[in-house]
């Protein structure tokens, strides 16, 4: 008989109606999804079948952006709800906001610059302080309402990433229709200008990263003072609005000139990577970073465990790793079959857990840390109970 489910580690909920930030969210949201809803419909008129392809296409994109960013976080997937509210700021009430602050902003820049400065570096300007302040404002509303999930700055990342992929799901569509022609050869041009060649230097890098750095700051595991976490996190905000002035900008414009010909389409991807891969390797080298961190934490975490026999040192070098886990899975089910697999995933991520409560509690001895223990104790032994699960050769193996 398999252990019953802990009931000691619960994800926050969304839904909080006791919070201030959660009533900020939902009345923000709520009227800015009434002219959302709005343009939605006109879209809609204007052209049923450039509308109805547009969000065909966009979500064909979105769908394995965002179970990507799901699965970056190594250790524990954020709980969905939180994630979707994340994603439905970005779509909903930034892009809205955006739009009215962007306008306004544009026509101080042309008062100030001249209308030859307004047409050239108005969306330089205002864009990227105005889009990723009102993105942002949605990753520090979620902290708010689900605090306790901000276990680190990975966890920023992937509420920010999402968030920008709403943002950038809703104004692929308002390009393709408004910008493009909103016809159906029109879309499909859009479609791959703005997501096939552009699609991987967009707001997931931008607000990422500005998730990241407010994960930074109202994470609980960094002990750092405030000051010192504010000077690691700043220089991600200004990478991203830096990053997002650049591809908004003229400079090292490389895209060829409206209609495109001939060899023009192969140029607009070449174009885009001149812009936008600096700044995508940024990303990736800050992600690499992060998870090194992670599983630094997860080790030294959980180390203080073996002596309690809930975890093994062997199980602990395997828990490292997404490659080591999935090896041990596949091992034990060639030995033992699937249930012993199975029960073998279900013990990785209750080890997991373990370390999630014991980063949150303040003694050794917490109930809550005493009975996940046990429940980690106890899956071993069903575990090990299948003939075939703990052979020698597991026990042995330290994956490279």
């Amino acid at each position: 008989m398999e252990p019953a489910s802990p009931t000691s580690l619960l994800h926050a909920r969304f839904f909080q109606p006791r919070l201030p930030a959660f009533w900020l969210y939902t009345v923000i949201v709520g009227l800015t999804g009434i002219v959302a809803v709005g343009e939605q419909n006109l879209f809609r008129e204007m052209s049923p079948a450039a509308w109805a392809l547009s969000w065909a296409l966009v979500v064909v994109y979105a769908a394995p952006v965002a179970l990507l960013v799901y699965f970056l976080d190594l250790y524990e997937r954020e709980p969905i709800p939180l994630l979707v509210a994340a994603f439905v700021w970005g779509a909903v009430a930034a892009t809205t906001l955006s739009a009215i602050g962007n306008a306004g902003w544009a026509l101080v820049v042309a008062r100030l610059g001249g209308p030859d400065l307004a047409t050239r570096w108005s969306a330089a300007i205002t864009a990227p302080v105005v889009e990723e302040t009102l993105k942002g404002l949605g990753v520090v509303l979620i902290v708010l309402i689900a605090r306790e999930e901000m276990d680190d700055r990975m966890d920023g990342f992937v509420y920010g990433a999402l968030c920008g992929l709403g943002f950038a799901v809703v104004e692929d569509v308002f390009y393709l229709l408004a910008v493009f022609g909103g016809d159906v050869r029109g879309v499909l041009e859009g479609f791959f200008v703005r997501v096939i060649a552009s699609g991987l230097y967009s707001h997931v890098l931008y607000t990422g990263l500005v998730g990241m750095a407010i994960g930074i700051v109202a994470t609980r595991r960094d002990r750092r003072p405030l000051a010192v976490r504010l000077r690691s996190a700043i220089p991600l905000i200004v990478v991203a609005v830096v990053g997002h002035l650049l591809w908004n900008s003229p400079i090292l414009d490389l895209f060829p000139a409206h209609p495109w010909e001939g060899a023009e389409w192969l140029l607009i991807p070449f174009a885009a990577a001149i812009k936008g891969l600096p700044l995508l390797i940024f990303v990736a080298l800050a992600i690499g970073l992060a998870h090194r961190r992670e599983r630094r934490w997860l080790r030294e975490t959980l180390e203080a465990e073996v002596d309690d026999a809930a975890i093994t040192p062997q199980e602990l070098a395997t828990l490292e790793s997404v490659r080591g886990r999935r090896g041990a899975r596949r091992r034990v089910g060639r030995r033992a079959g699937d249930r012993a697999a199975r029960l073998l995933g279900r013990l990785q991520r209750e080890q997991v857990n373990l370390a999630m409560i014991r980063s949150k509690v303040a003694t050794d001895d917490d109930p809550a840390l005493v009975r996940q223990r046990a429940l980690c104790r106890a899956i071993r032994a069903a575990l090990e109970a299948i003939p075939g699960a703990a052979g020698p050769a597991e026990r042995s193996r330290v994956p490279g």
